[in-house]
């Protein structure tokens, strides 16, 4: 499979299930397509906790009845909700919006993916990043068992105690049902999933910057800027690139949904009918990673209470029930979510003290963390020169928006830096705390929070660079000059878009490439992972393993059951006594009965150390000195890999005959 058939199959996997849905709901063609990536993870959402629970597994079979059922219920209740009159209307003007719209996409998503074409040389081997490993691992552990629920993530990461966990997995539920479909591995279907996320950027920075000029400007600025923010957005090096680098695959995919869900749950307040779709858009982006739905809730609700300070003086006012209009299909919308998100949220709020304990603070003061924030040179970011050219232009386009009274997004790009200086540099006090209980909500992670900002940028850029070039548009008379001259503009357009791509292209293509290295996990690792799997009773028993090695890839890459599927530490919550005492202690077994008892609770036959450990990590103490233990045997090196078989047994046996 080479790498282009597999994200248009990623893609059309993502984009076909929630544009039927959408349809069935009643959308036009082109609302259905912008909100389609949402409603098809609201669909694998809803279904895998609720398999979860009833014990029905979730595979491509299961995923297809589903889907039936859903746009036999989306019709159903399209016929009850829908309005007396209803015509799908779609005027020339209208058309000609939507494919300059679907222009500057295709633009914006093609630059993105010759990054990714350049970068990702070996796009098929094992990525250096913990992260990744856990979501090969989860999407392993799906096909394996059919069990794809967030609520039951315990079962695969704590392999002791298998305690509660939750960790949103809509993601890795539709890149298992790839694997199935095309025999894709689970680490390329990772690998394809998390590059087709990184494509729907434009769409999500059109979908905003239209929201943004909703009804404040004519359809032609609108759609031109939609249009360049959507081709400009490719420009950013806070999304997608640093996410994919780090792999938080899961959190950029969630904010890549964050225009769409937006458009779809405002548009509740003029069309009732559209409840469910805001319901099932916002389910979707909530059941790919807590952080996304969080975006959307404060860009809706900015959007919402600021909406009076956007009324022109001297328009007609509006309808006295507009509170009632407007408010209440929100609020049922709201409710309807929390409802059908309770299960998630219920397990979630018992790992917020963990959530909320991640610090990534620096040593410099207040006044220097302002400035990495206001220029996008936070953590990650740092190592990169500022994108001056497109700061001005986002400048340029705030501007733009405080001329057409549209508040909310320069609202809410202040409470981000605000939580970004807070972050990095901590306020004390009541205002401390205040700003915490949105900050925590990220991590606290400056990197999270600008890659937030950064969804504002890209509009507000998009705004800005359109608006230099529209004066041209509007001194022109004749219907054939204009037409000319908008083609001529828009291919302008586009060459700026592209040229500023390309002058950000080598940072975005080393960020794309850099942890596919097989550094961690290179040739002699996957040659270790295949001699252990022909070993007696490997596949039966958990192997014991490192934590930050990467050798917890067995299980994605050969079926093993390694001690740790992810980069855990024994003092977080959910390792158990005895992988502490595994882990701290295992060459020690002539002499502490503990590791024994450790052996047989967590059924060890096999043990594998590996090189190297990266990043400031070491290797766990437990496992440095094997070779020096009577009760392990060294069955295999190969420098960079071994593998050593527990014979305590044999040996308590052998010293109680003499």
């Amino acid at each position: 499979m080479s790498f282009a058939f597999g994200v248009a199959t990623a893609l059309l996997l993502l984009f076909i299930p929630g544009w039927l849905i959408g349809r069935a709901f009643g959308l036009p063609t082109h609302s259905a397509a912008v909100t389609a990536p949402a409603l098809t993870y609201g669909l694998v959402g809803l279904c895998i906790v609720t398999f979860g629970s009833i014990g029905i597994p979730w595979n491509s079979v299961s995923a297809g009845f589903a889907l039936l059922g859903a746009i036999v219920v989306a019709r159903l209740l399209w016929r009850w909700l829908r309005p007396k009159e209803h015509a799908e209307q779609f005027p020339s003007q209208s058309r000609a919006a939507v494919i300059a719209v679907a222009l500057g996409i295709a633009i914006g998503s093609g630059l993105i993916f010759y990054a990714f074409v350049r970068g990702l040389t070996n796009w098929q081997s094992v990525p250096s990043t913990w992260d990744s490993m856990w979501h090969g691992n989860t999407i392993r552990y799906i096909l394996d068992t059919g069990q794809a629920s967030s609520t039951r993530m315990g079962d695969l990461r704590n392999v002791e105690t298998h305690a509660t966990l939750y960790y949103p997995s809509a993601f890795h539920g539709l890149a298992a049902v790839l694997s199935q479909l095309t025999g894709a591995a689970p680490t390329t279907s990772y690998t394809l999933y998390a590059v087709a996320g990184s494509l729907l950027f434009p769409l999500s920075a059109a979908a905003l910057a239209w929201q943004m000029l909703r009804g404040r400007a004519s359809r032609t600025f609108q759609a031109g800027c939609a249009a360049t923010a959507a081709a400009l957005s490719a420009s950013f090096t806070a999304l997608p690139y640093v996410e994919f680098y780090v792999a938080a695959v899961p959190n950029l995919v969630s904010f890549a949904l964050g225009g769409p869900a937006v458009i779809a749950v405002t548009s509740v307040v003029a069309d009732r009918s559209r409840i469910p779709v805001a319901v099932l858009a916002f389910v979707g982006i909530a059941s790919v990673h807590t952080s996304g739905a969080i975006v959307a809730v404060v860009f809706v609700a900015a959007w919402w209470l600021l909406a009076p300070l956007s009324r022109y003086r001297g328009k007609e006012r509006k309808p006295r029930r507009r509170v009632g209009n407007g408010f209440l299909p929100l609020a049922i919308a709201g409710v309807v979510s929390l409802v059908l998100l309770y299960p998630q949220l219920r397990t979630l709020l018992q790992l917020s003290e963990i959530i909320a304990g991640h610090q990534f603070t620096t040593p410099w003061g207040k006044k220097r963390a302002l400035l990495d924030a206001l220029t996008q040179h936070t953590r990650h970011l740092a190592d990169y020169p500022v994108q001056s050219a497109l700061l001005w232009l986002a400048l340029l386009g705030a501007v733009v928006l405080i001329v057409k009274r549209v508040y909310w997004p320069l609202a809410v790009w202040l409470l981000l830096i605000v939580a970004i200086v807070h972050s990095s540099t901590p306020f004390g006090g009541f205002i401390g705390r205040a700003v915490a209980l949105f900050s925590d909500a990220f991590y606290s992670d400056p990197r999270r929070l600008s890659a937030i900002v950064c969804l504002l940028l890209a509009p507000a850029a998009g705004i800005g660079l359109f608006t230099l070039a529209y004066p041209v548009l509007t001194r022109l008379r004749g219907e054939r000059t204009r037409q000319w001259a908008l083609v001529a503009t828009a291919i302008t357009l586009a060459a700026v878009c592209a040229f500023s791509a390309r002058h950000y292209f080598l940072p975005h293509k080393y960020l794309v490439g850099a942890k596919y290295d097989q550094v961690m996990v290179g040739p002699k690792k996957l040659d270790a992972f295949a001699y252990l799997a022909t070993l007696p009773g490997a596949k039966d028993t958990t192997i014991g393993d490192g934590n930050v090695d990467g050798s917890g890839w067995m299980y994605a890459v050969a079926g093993l059951h390694p001690l740790w599927t992810h980069y855990d530490f024994p003092q977080q919550q959910g390792p158990g006594y005895h992988r502490y005492i595994f882990w701290a202690y295992a060459d020690d077994a002539d002499t502490d009965r503990r590791v024994t008892d450790a052996v047989h609770a967590l059924n060890i036959r096999y043990v594998m150390t590996s090189t190297p450990v990266v990043q400031g990590f070491k290797v766990p103490d437990g496992l440095r000195s094997l070779d020096r233990s009577r009760s392990w045997r060294k069955l295999y090196d190969s420098g960079a890999a071994q593998i050593y078989e527990w014979v305590g047994d044999q040996k308590t046996q052998a010293e109680g005959d003499r």
